[in-house]
């Protein structure tokens, strides 16, 4: 992936992650619904990628057949990140028990 790209991503990212540590309300939602949190704050779903669930319950993107090397790219920059709040959302949870 182009790095001034990556760049652009992880800033975007970041802002939402910092946002999540001050607001409550905005971290449950990032938690419920990462993908649509994600671009209502200024990220964008890879060209052709569809937006679903993984069998582990992880908000996922499904890659085109025809997907190039950077939309490739992008999408594992995209599941790390959604991995990441699916397992904050499991850290919430034990925290309430």
């Amino acid at each position: 992936m182009d790095e001034n790209k990556k760049e652009t991503l992880n800033k975007k990212w970041n802002a939402i992650v910092l946002k999540a540590l001050k607001n409550d309300s905005f971290k449950d939602s990032l938690v419920n619904d990462p993908i649509n949190v994600m671009v209502q704050n200024g990220l964008t779903i890879p060209d052709g990628c569809k937006v679903g669930e993984t069998s582990g319950g992880i908000a996922g993107l499904q890659l085109p057949s025809n997907a190039s090397d950077e939309v490739k790219e992008e999408v594992k920059w995209w599941r790390w990140r959604l991995e990441m709040t699916f397992d904050f959302g499991k850290e919430e949870k034990k925290g309430d028990d």
